[in-house]
């Protein structure tokens, strides 16, 4: 594909605008990168930076009206070609699928989000009183220290009143912070910007190429995912396994 075809263009996108398109699943990934290996600390640290307004980075997409036959939903599970209704141009993620993961699993929980991980719970919690993130294996530990109603699901911050810690001041657990570090976890939904980097007009040789490149860093692609990065060919008669999501 001729250079001058080739565009980068930048779009910031709302944290909570950014997890809705990943749930309705305008954002895909490429069979050529590896599954989803980050641990639940990783996650908590992520959502920790975005709770105190620290940079995540930047996720990298590549859009395209080239077809992969093969290609997974957020959290590594295989969409044959076939099954994907959208007839227009794809959004792949090239960097950024451990913290797209990682928000979209954490944000709506429950078992079987996560392919390799599938049996994990990744129900996520936040407590007011510690202004500290955690998962649902460790809410009866939280529990013991504070209120149930200091325990918040992140997926509920949105939703609830501005005034949520009014009237608390009588339930186990309560001080003045818990006042402000709910303002602060609901301020960042709404404010808090993830910046996009677009890729368009390069073709799939290209994308494995930069793929490679900026894969290098944090938790090190293995031979093999790089192997498979370098010698990935759009073949019609790819066949990954279609391992059925729980809904």
């Amino acid at each position: 594909m001729h250079y001058r075809n080739r565009k980068i263009t930048t779009d910031n996108i709302n944290l909570l605008q950014f997890i809705r398109q990943l749930t309705e699943g305008e954002f895909l990934i490429p069979t050529f990168q590896r599954l989803f290996v980050w641990s639940p600390e990783h996650i908590c640290n992520l959502w920790d930076s975005i709770y105190h307004c620290y940079p995540i980075g930047s996720i990298l997409c590549w859009k395209t009206k080239t077809r992969l036959h093969v290609h997974r939903r957020i959290g590594g599970f295989f969409i044959p070609d076939g099954n994907h209704s959208n007839s227009g141009r794809q959004v792949y993620i090239l960097d950024g699928q451990q913290r797209a993961t990682s928000l979209l699993v954490s944000f709506h929980g429950g078992t079987g989000r996560v392919k390799e991980q599938y049996s994990f719970d990744y129900t996520l919690y936040f407590d007011l009183t510690k202004a500290e993130f955690f998962f649902q294996k460790d809410y009866h530990k939280h529990v013991w220290e504070a209120d149930g109603h200091f325990l918040v699901r992140v997926k509920d911050v949105p939703e609830l009143p501005a005034d949520y810690c009014g009237g608390s001041d009588g339930k186990f657990g309560f001080s003045p912070a818990v006042d402000d570090n709910f303002a602060q976890l609901k301020y960042v939904f709404s404010n808090y910007d993830i910046p996009l980097i677009n890729l368009k007009g390069f073709d799939i040789e290209g994308v494995c190429a930069i793929f490679e490149r900026i894969n290098q860093t944090g938790i090190r692609l293995k031979n093999m995912d790089i192997l498979i990065a370098r010698g990935f060919k759009n073949y019609a008669t790819v066949v990954e396994e279609d391992f059925p999501i729980e809904t």
